[in-house]
């Protein structure tokens, strides 16, 4: 599935950046690189940011592909949001579905 974290991948470290340093949308995007496709696509076009909650997507948990409309056969970008996996768990039970 296209949604899984990519652990194998690496990024370089700009400079002397850390993790610690607040700098949340630098850290966000950087991990939106370890993601490919339509994950990638949707991280970009939301500005590194959960389509569900707003928040800057960063290491601590994973980003999930959600399909809008539910059917996961439809693949078209209006269809795909980038979410934290905890705001897709969050939308299903809301909606009463696995």
């Amino acid at each position: 599935m296209k949604w899984y974290y990519s652990e194998n991948k690496f990024v370089n470290v700009q400079g002397k950046k850390s993790p610690f340093d607040g700098n949340i949308p630098y850290w966000s995007e950087r991990n939106s690189k370890l993601y490919d496709g339509e994950t990638s696509k949707a991280l970009k076009r939301q500005n590194h940011a959960c389509g569900h909650c707003g928040l800057k997507m960063l290491s601590e948990e994973r980003t999930h592909l959600h399909h809008i409309d539910g059917n996961h056969n439809n693949w078209k970008i209006k269809n795909l949001l980038a979410v934290h996996e905890s705001c897709h768990d969050y939308i299903h039970m809301s909606k009463g579905k696995p």
